[in-house]
C-alpha cells in the first residue's frame, strides 16, 4: 500500500502560552529580591472541569510568598487544546475589572496572549499584591 502520510511534519513556529508564562515567572524573583516568585501548576482533570477549563492542557498561575508560609495569590487560570491556541483564560476578578476585560475569554494567538499577559502583570492589582507580600515578608 502507498504511504498516505506527508513526507515530513514541521513543528509550529509559535510559543505556547505556558512557555511565555514560565519565562515571566523566572523574572519575578529577581525583581522582588527573591521575596515573591511565580508558579505555574498543572490542573488535575477534576480541577480543570470544576473551573470550566476542559482543554487538553490546563494550568493555574500563582504569585507565591517565599516567607509567608503557605500564601499564594491566583492570578489566572489558562488552558488550551493540543494546537496551542486559542487559549482560554479566567482572570482574578479585580484584575479583569481593572483592565476592562471579561473575567473569562479566549485568546486566538501568541501576540494577543503576550499583550493581555502584559496588561495583567503590570496591573495595579498585581502591584498591590506583590507590594503587600514584600511588606508582610519583611515583617516576618
Amino acid at each position: 500500500m502507498k504511504n498516505l502520510w506527508p513526507e515530513e511534519f514541521k513543528p509550529k513556529e509559535i510559543k505556547p502560552a505556558k512557555a511565555i508564562i514560565d519565562e515571566q515567572a523566572k523574572l519575578l524573583p529577581k525583581i522582588t529580591g527573591d521575596m515573591v516568585y511565580a508558579q505555574v501548576k498543572k490542573l488535575r482533570p477534576i480541577e480543570a472541569n470544576q473551573l470550566d477549563h476542559q482543554n487538553d492542557f490546563s494550568y493555574s498561575f500563582y504569585l507565591v510568598a517565599k516567607f509567608l508560609q503557605g500564601y499564594s495569590f491566583k492570578v489566572l487560570v489558562f488552558s488550551h487544546p493540543i494546537t496551542m491556541y486559542p487559549v482560554k483564560i479566567t482572570l482574578d476578578e479585580l484584575i479583569a475589572d481593572e483592565i476592562q476585560s471579561n473575567r473569562e475569554f479566549e485568546i486566538k494567538d501568541e501576540n494577543e496572549f503576550i499583550s493581555i499577559l502584559g496588561k495583567v502583570l503590570t496591573s495595579d492589582r498585581i502591584m498591590d499584591v506583590v507590594g503587600s507580600i514584600i511588606r508582610l515578608s519583611s515583617e516576618q
